[in-house]
């Protein structure tokens, strides 16, 4: 979408020219959003927005002010004012994280749904055995008890399966009848052999928790979090390459075709190489590679993301604007106030926000925030 609306810059009277810059910017603006969506992902959106927005803000202001060396009234004084700014943006993602006491709530009950379940198939196991046992009088009927094992098993077993069918995700069937057992104790161990717990994709299971980074062993919060940083280091540096074009002629709306066809190009050779390593570790099977890719879901994500695209496009377009006038160190910090926006309308549309404490955290958060931003617009030369 970035790429598509571009090109609305032509009606605007600007001509279309491009500059390798762009390249340089696509370069760290795809790499840095995609470490930003795995950051989302496993160490939450408030968490990975208020680091990588931290991040940014630091990267931003050392570029402009300590080595573009762009004007500001005090140095001291611009500094103290980038930090007022990191503490509002990191006290608004502390405050905005939803709370973890009806998750736990959830899951405790989904604990006691999943071992009442077990206790009713339990139960109605024993009740077909007292049965089975009631019969058995002699040698010989105990003899065509075990003899009549299997279809007693399978009755069971069909039993079992309907019933755990309802159970949620934490259970896995593992088994549909299997062989009798030797006895006629036929409840909890066989119970056992057909349900078990799914400790691989359990949440407390050491390997799914821990990732082998360079001999380095991280959870995946912690790579979340690591990838949130590298997003703010590596991709809030887009827009460095935007001062050295502005020095040949491509500042301000010249550059959004740059940027945008630059960062398309970025983006379909890490799909080529994506498609490439899949093609390696498929032994060359084409199908299986295309396969293999992640899915685009059109279908469903063309409407929102078309919308999401095109609102993100708009801002990007005014912060190559702000970042033209007002430098890097100031102009690009300012961009991160976006906070403000997310946080008002995760209070008072989607309630993510909950409680009245934590909001009166998250509103004194951001006055500290927008204390920042102004104190930064006031060092500005």
């Amino acid at each position: 979408m970035c790429f598509l609306t571009s090109w609305l810059i032509i009606p605007m009277g600007e001509p279309v020219r491009f500059t390798s810059w762009g390249i340089v910017s696509g370069l760290f603006w795809v790499p840095g959003g995609w470490a930003g969506i795995y950051g989302i992902r496993t160490a939450g959106l408030a968490v990975a927005a208020g680091t990588w927005s931290s991040m940014i803000v630091l990267t931003s202001f050392f570029w402009g002010i300590f080595v573009f060396e762009e004007h500001v009234k005090s140095k001291l004084g611009a500094c103290c004012a980038c930090c007022t700014l990191i503490m509002g943006l990191v006290g608004m993602s502390m405050f905005s994280k939803p709370s973890t006491k009806g998750k736990d709530i959830e899951e405790e009950g989904d604990k006691k749904g999943i071992q009442k379940k077990r206790e009713l198939v339990t139960l109605g196991d024993e009740e077909d055995n007292e049965a089975v046992r009631k019969r058995i009088h002699s040698s010989q009927d105990l003899k065509a008890a075990i003899n009549n094992r299997g279809s007693l098993t399978e009755r069971g077993g069909a039993k079992k399966i309907q019933k755990k069918k309802k159970v949620k995700s934490g259970i896995q069937i593992i088994n549909g009848g299997g062989s009798a057992p030797s006895s006629l104790n036929l409840t909890a161990l066989e119970m056992e052999s057909l349900i078990e717990k799914d400790t691989f994709n359990s949440p407390t299971n050491p390997e799914m928790k821990k990732i082998s980074v360079f001999g380095y062993q991280l959870s995946k919060r912690q790579l979340g979090i690591t990838a949130s940083l590298f997003n703010g280091l590596w991709g809030g540096t887009n827009m460095i390459p935007l001062h050295y074009a502005a020095q040949e002629g491509y500042g301000g709306p010249s550059y959004v075709i740059s940027f945008a066809c630059g960062s398309m190009i970025i983006c379909v050779v890490c799909w080529v190489l994506r498609f490439l390593f899949e093609l390696y570790r498929l032994d060359g099977s084409i199908a299986k590679a295309c396969h293999a890719l992640p899915p685009f879901h059109v279908r469903q994500m063309w409407i929102p993301g078309a919308i999401s695209g095109f609102l993100y496009s708009s801002g990007n377009f005014m912060c190559i604007i702000s970042v033209t006038y007002l430098g890097q160190g100031v102009g690009y910090s300012f961009t991160q106030a976006s906070m403000l926006i997310s946080g008002l309308w995760g209070i008072f549309r989607f309630k993510e926000i909950e409680g009245r404490d934590r909001i009166l955290k998250w509103l004194l958060s951001a006055c500290v925030a927008v204390a920042g931003i102004l104190w930064l617009s006031y060092e500005h030369a």
